[in-house]
């Protein structure tokens, strides 16, 4: 290693000259300041504040505020398609209880013997009983060969 003035070059210390200059990219062709994702652009187009007559009155309101209005109202009105949206949207913003919600209600440590001696009564029940549709032997129809009606 050579030494210059008081810095070393070598692993991991380039030297001075060879360095990234201040104010200067790494990577002039790289991605523009400007940029911004598509989400990001989805996001500030959702925000602009457009002018909208309701009930006679000039209001304005963000465009997602226009498609919710739009979208409930379609949804009362009959659309099919404008339902499930709706329906679908409304369930991720409400604490309604999801398919793992069981787990969270019934999965404690304390409530688990229950949980067991009630499966094991279920097994038991299911076990005992007798085969489904099947007849019972003291049947009149039971040695009678089926009709075909």
């Amino acid at each position: 290693m050579t030494k210059r003035g008081s810095y070393e070059v070598g692993f991991a210390k380039p030297p001075r000259n060879t360095r990234f200059q201040p104010g200067r990219s790494g990577n002039p062709k790289g991605r523009p300041k400007d940029a911004r994702n598509f989400a990001t652009a989805f996001e500030e187009e959702l925000r602009v504040r457009v002018p909208v007559t309701e009930n006679g009155r000039r209001r304005k309101l963000s465009k997602r505020q226009v498609i919710a209005k739009q979208v409930v109202n379609q949804a009362v009105g009959g659309d099919l398609k404008a339902l499930p949206l709706l329906l679908n949207e409304t369930r991720l913003h409400e604490n309604l209880p999801g398919p793992g919600a069981a787990e969270e209600i019934f999965g404690g440590p304390e409530q688990q013997p229950v949980i067991d001696s009630i499966v094991q009564r279920i097994r038991a029940a299911e076990a005992a009983s007798p085969v489904p549709n099947a007849m019972p032997p003291d049947d009149p129809r039971r040695d009678k060969p089926e009709s075909a009606e």
